[in-house]
């Protein structure tokens, strides 16, 4: 039988002790003495290569300087001297290393026959040979070409830990920088990360859509007090950055057509930008945020946050819950964003935090909510107020103080009070009989001027009423909105909505001083005849101002005019708001309700044993409605139009505090 073989077994170093030469025939010992004295010879041989290349080495070296002269090798270099010692351990180890591949080889040649010996004399051999020593990179040829042009190699040796390479700004970071300043985070973060950082805490739901924003609520119970803790974000969608490259640009796949392409998606992304911010509407926003936080009636703002990407999948389901609710006409018009064709990976959010301000006054009127009297009353007057103030402190103008801008909630911590408030001692009382309190939100198209915070109002008690003209525009720094840049705004059909009309009147009173007039009066010839006095309620009589204004002279269409004050528009506005209270009221006003009906929810107080208390109660009622309805007639476009008509909303609420329908306290309060 065959002796048996082992394949594959590693082999081990022949042993030249005398413990290991019993294993060694008499042949093998012979042949491996040879060996020896073979490689003591080739030793002795390289020992003296190696110092004739020593002597060989120093020669080239002399005349290489020589040649080379002072000439600066490195750009570190800082004198001929550290040169000169650069340059000679250079020269050294590139001749080194080229002499000792040379020997190297020449060993291996010798090493090569003593083992084709070995093997001829061993023709059968059971253990496998060791591999010879695998040959060295070949350094010679590489440093050869390096010294054929010593002056122009500036090459530095890489460090060994190299430094990071510190972050730049991208034109996403350059396009939001004038907002980063007022985030806590001060960069940008991704939508996703943001999102699932607020997704653990808080359920998140949207509630509302803006003219260009979409309004969402975070809600979280709190584990201390119990209560449902809330915040409100706004969040803007911000325009393209103009050095945004399109999606054809940046594919790694050939375009057959490539002017074609982007033509095409240049239309697209017009298309998608419109209803997207600008960058300097939203700080405009900001500004007029911070600067109205300390007055009553103003939402309180928390924080900006700048994001980029699509939006996560929690606020994709937020999105999809509230327009499934919507009726039909009355869907979003923002686009889907769980299509990825809505938005791109690169689009920028702005994120505004603020306060929850409660229920807005649409969805409360369209859940049968302000009801009655005592609610309409309250509401109205807590808006004049905060827009009194607000007039009096930084010349705000709000200019889209729509149902949906203006949010109520209870001072008793009570959902129930907001749908069903309890009215407290009606017979004590001019204001606040409800406990609802207004919230002014959305100040997307909104004008003030950015003061010091710790500027305050005079008391209203002292003031006095001032000029029907427009006060002289104070030069400060102003938050504003360009409404001229979007025609669109003054082209809504009335007939669908009333809130549209509101922006022609508007128009018309600040730039005429007549929400009703559309254009410049030529100077008249004639005498003008005197006009007619209003009739009572002419709010009713919209029907004769036309759906489209006739487009305004040349003279009048200043893209700065925006930026002045025209306190009258608040009027304006605040006649809408009233006219739609009164007009949800029909049928429930006071006078055609029982003594029974009136008195539902209502808490006398110290006046419960009064006798007749339900009928005076009922006679209270009746009086705030008559005193609103001559507010409406005051506020007619039509009379605010006349001379001596009233010239801002802090003149109708010092009107109303001499009348007495309010006391100083609740105005100063």
């Amino acid at each position: 039988m065959p002796p048996k073989i082992v394949y594959g077994k590693k082999a081990t170093a022949r042993p030249t002790s005398a413990s290991y030469m019993k294993f060694l025939s008499p042949e093998k010992d012979a042949l491996l003495t040879k060996t020896k004295s073979k490689t003591n010879k080739v030793d002795n041989a390289a020992t003296q290569t190696a110092q004739t290349t020593e002597q060989r080495i120093q020669d080239e070296l002399s005349a290489l300087e020589a040649q080379l002269g002072g000439l600066a090798i490195d750009n570190e270099c800082t004198s001929p001297n550290e040169a000169e010692k650069k340059l000679k351990s250079r020269s050294r180890k590139a001749l080194e290393n080229r002499d000792a591949n040379a020997v190297s080889k020449k060993t291996s040649k010798d090493i090569e026959g003593l083992q084709d010996a070995e093997m001829k004399a061993k023709p059968v051999s059971k253990v496998p040979t060791p591999p010879s020593t695998p040959p060295r990179t070949p350094i010679a040829k590489s440093t050869k070409k390096k010294r054929s042009k010593p002056t122009t190699s500036k090459k530095k040796t890489p460090p060994a830990t190299p430094e990071p390479t510190p972050e730049r700004d991208d034109i996403y970071t350059e396009y939001v920088s004038s907002l980063l300043p007022y985030s806590d985070a001060r960069r940008i973060t991704t939508f996703e990360q943001w999102s699932s950082e607020l997704e653990p805490l808080f359920e998140i739901t949207k509630i509302a859509e803006a003219s260009y924003s979409e309004v969402y609520r975070l809600s979280a119970m709190s584990s201390t007090t119990g209560l449902r803790e809330e915040s409100v974000l706004k969040v803007v969608a911000l325009k393209t950055p103009a050095g945004e490259p399109l999606p054809c640009q940046r594919s790694e796949r050939a375009v057959r057509d490539i002017e074609k392409q982007m033509a095409k998606e240049v239309e697209e992304r017009e298309e998608k930008n419109w209803y997207k911010s600008h960058v300097h509407d939203v700080l405009s926003e900001v500004k007029l945020l911070q600067n109205l936080n300390h007055i009553p009636g103003f939402t309180n703002f928390r924080d900006l946050t700048v994001l980029q990407g699509r939006p996560s999948a929690a606020f994709t389901n937020a999105w999809k819950a509230w327009n499934k609710e919507r009726p039909r006409g009355k869907k979003s018009y923002f686009a889907d964003p769980s299509k990825k064709t809505s938005y791109e990976d690169t689009q920028l959010w702005a994120v505004v935090e603020m306060q929850d301000a409660g229920i807005d006054c649409e969805k409360l009127m369209e859940a049968e909510g302000l009801g009655t009297i005592w609610e309409i009353w309250d509401v109205f007057w807590g808006v004049c107020l905060s827009v009194a103030k607000a007039e009096e402190a930084c010349q705000f103008e709000h200019r889209d103080l729509h149902l949906g801008n203006i949010c109520v909630r209870s001072s008793r911590c009570s959902r129930n009070h907001v749908m069903q408030p309890t009215i407290k001692d009606p017979l004590r009382r001019k204001f606040r009989f409800t406990g609802l309190e207004t919230t002014v939100i959305d100040y997307t198209l909104s004008r003030a001027d950015i003061v010091a915070h710790d500027r305050t109002a005079s008391s209203p008690s002292t003031l006095s009423i001032a000029s029907p003209s427009s006060p002289d525009f104070t030069g400060t720094e102003v938050a504003y909105l360009d409404l001229n840049v979007d025609p669109a705004l003054f082209e809504g059909d009335a007939s669908e909505e009333y809130q549209y009309e509101i922006y022609r009147y508007m128009r018309g009173a600040a730039l005429y001083n007549n929400p009703l007039q559309n254009e410049a009066s030529p100077e008249p010839k004639t005498p003008a005849t005197p006009r007619r006095s209003p009739r009572k309620n002419t709010h009713i009589r919209f029907g004769e101002i036309p759906e489209t204004p006739q487009k305004l002279s040349s003279s009048t269409t200043d893209t700065n005019m925006w930026r002045k004050f025209y306190p009258k528009t608040n009027l304006v506005w605040t006649h809408f708001l009233l006219h739609k209270l009164l007009n949800h009221l029909k049928g429930y006003e006071p006078e055609r309700l029982s003594g029974q009906d009136i008195m539902v929810n209502v808490e006398l107080g110290k006046d419960a044993g009064v006798p007749a208390a339900a009928l005076k109660v009922k006679a209270k009622a009746v009086e705030l409605h008559e005193r609103l309805k001559r507010v409406s007639e005051l506020l007619c476009p039509v009379a605010l139009g006349q001379e001596g008509s009233l010239g801002s909303v802090k003149e109708l609420v010092l009107l109303a505090v001499e009348e007495r329908w309010l006391r100083v306290k609740d105005v100063s309060g």
